[in-house]
């Protein structure tokens, strides 16, 4: 028999390299032991020998379908003892049984199945109850940023904690992290995803200031008459419960539905935003855009300004969105900034730059120097354009037509502030101001005088331009272009991310020097 030696209990590699040379050797399954170093042999009761048995099967070199190597990736994570037999077993068939995969009524391929479906349930369990607490801070070195520290416990029913970190190294990539578990735990540190062994929940850290909040936001989204408890058990099982700091509110919660289900029938309705509702009330065109732009009403100031936008119905945007988000700032600003449209936070609170995108502003504001409370920020589209995705709202970049829809707004934001430096963040946002597409490198590190790279008629309006100050007609008002602070989210490249946060910083500095 041949001993195969595996690193660990979801060595996925190891036993791909073992199962070849066992196929070379052309080693029946009965003659083949993956056993993982310092724990569990693959087959009970049977002790490795010294020299592997004579070869009974014939063999070249091993061609499997992309999904089995898929299937497999899910089965080595499983804790059933026989896994990589039966997985050996099935490359072996798969050699003359070429549509083996196809045939899910096989034992061996049904078998299979039925692991790595309990491997994604047990994935999708710590997707969703891993819960974090803050243990600390670190300062970087070198860029001055905090990055908070977190770690968390959890008791996966099988091997997956190697298979599931990715998730939350993409999930959370902005803080350090830990997930300690009794089957092994990873470490994210904000460049590498480590892994080291297991320990016990001593190892934990208690309760921290946090789990309040969490509680009591728990408790506010709960819906007695939506209430199903066996489905909630089914889908939350009580052996994760003591690991859940809202798992404590539960049973109070169950006990109260059926007396907060009947106050809610009893309770008068909720009256809905009567804003809102004049938006929804006003007649849609066939083809979901307005041709005709509203009249011009007297504009004396900002507040004016957006009233009408709340009504604004030029494009569909406004139909799936939460609310118009407005500009906000000083009116007569010497910076204006211009983003390409609203987030999930935006849209949720109705206002601009709040959310991810906009503490990355934030910060570059404090390091050049430039208070916010002294600049007007918009953006080039004021509705949220997204795509749903079960329970998210995924961001969509808007088209060239709602981008020059929403720009009828954006020229007269611009007559009413009246910058010296308009800073256009984004693509979209150049496009908003200029009427026209422009390359951002071809922009980016210098300024332009902003009539220079309008379309042509894109001017304002004759009687919008001569308010005083810097009128937006005037070669005098300079575009500065970078890039806006969601694409330094975006980006992977730990590199090209430090280069775009150095571009944004040269864009506000050069901006500021300007304004001055």
């Amino acid at each position: 028999m041949l001993t195969l030696p595996l690193q660990s209990p979801d060595d996925f590699e190891g036993w791909r390299a073992g199962a070849k040379q066992a196929l070379a050797q052309g080693l029946s399954s009965a003659d083949v032991l993956f056993q993982v170093d310092g724990g569990e042999d693959d087959l009970f009761g049977e002790p490795p020998a010294a020299t592997p048995s004579t070869p009974t099967v014939a063999t070249t070199t091993p061609t499997v379908p992309k999904a089995f190597i898929d299937l497999a990736r899910n089965v080595v994570c499983h804790s059933d003892s026989e896994r990589f037999a039966l997985l050996y077993r099935l490359l072996l068939r798969l050699q003359s049984e070429r549509s083996l995969m196809a045939q899910p009524s096989d034992p061996d391929v049904w078998r299979a199945s039925r692991l790595a479906k309990e491997i994604r349930r047990d994935a999708h369990k710590m997707k969703a109850f891993v819960r974090f607490r803050k243990t600390g801070e670190t300062v970087e070195f070198g860029t001055g940023s905090t990055r908070e520290q977190f770690v968390a416990w959890f008791e996966p029913t099988h091997n997956i904690v190697r298979h599931t970190s990715g998730f939350f190294m993409r999930r959370f990539t902005g803080m350090d992290w830990s997930i300690l578990t009794p089957r092994g735990c990873a470490h994210w540190d904000g460049k590498a995803l480590t892994f080291s062994p297991a320990v016990d929940k001593s190892q934990a850290p208690a309760d921290d200031a946090l789990e309040d909040y969490w509680r009591t936001y728990y408790a506010s989204i709960f819906n007695p008459a939506r209430l199903k408890t066996q489905a909630m058990q089914s889908e939350m099982p009580k052996k994760y419960w003591k690991n859940l700091p809202e798992a404590a509110l539960i049973p109070d919660l169950i006990k109260s539905a059926r007396e907060r289900e009947n106050m809610m029938v009893e309770s008068e309705p909720t009256a809905p935003n009567p804003a809102l509702m004049r938006n929804r009330e006003m007649p849609v065109p066939t083809d979901g855009f307005i041709h005709e732009l509203p009249p011009q009403a007297p504009l004396n100031d900002l507040g004016s300004l957006n009233d009408m936008l709340k009504n604004c119905r030029a494009c569909p945007l406004w139909q799936p969105a939460t609310q118009t988000v407005c500009g906000a700032g000083t009116q007569r600003a010497s910076i204006m900034l211009v983003g390409e449209q609203p987030g999930d936070n935006e849209d949720l609170q109705g206002q601009a730059f709040i959310g991810p995108a906009g503490k990355i502003l934030e910060a570059a504001f404090e390091e050049v120097g430039i208070d916010r409370a002294d600049t007007w920020l918009t953006n080039a589209v004021k509705h949220f354009k997204f795509e749903p995705r079960g329970k998210r709202r995924i961001h969509q970049n808007p088209s060239v037509g709602e981008i020059d829809h929403c720009s009828w707004w954006l020229q007269r934001e611009l007559a009413l502030v009246q910058p010296r430096v308009v800073v256009a963040l984004g693509a979209s946002a150049v496009r908003g101001l200029t009427g026209k597409t422009h390359k951002l490198g071809d922009l980016r590190g210098n300024a332009t005088p902003l009539a220079s790279l309008m379309k042509k008629g894109r001017e304002l309006p004759l009687e919008l331009s001569g308010l005083g100050g810097n009128g937006a007609n005037d070669t005098g008002v300079q575009l500065v272009a970078t890039y806006h602070p969601s694409y330094i989210l975006r980006v992977p490249n730990e590199q090209a991310r430090a280069d775009a946060r150095t571009a944004l910083l040269d864009g506000l500095r050069l901006a500021k020097e300007l304004a001055a």
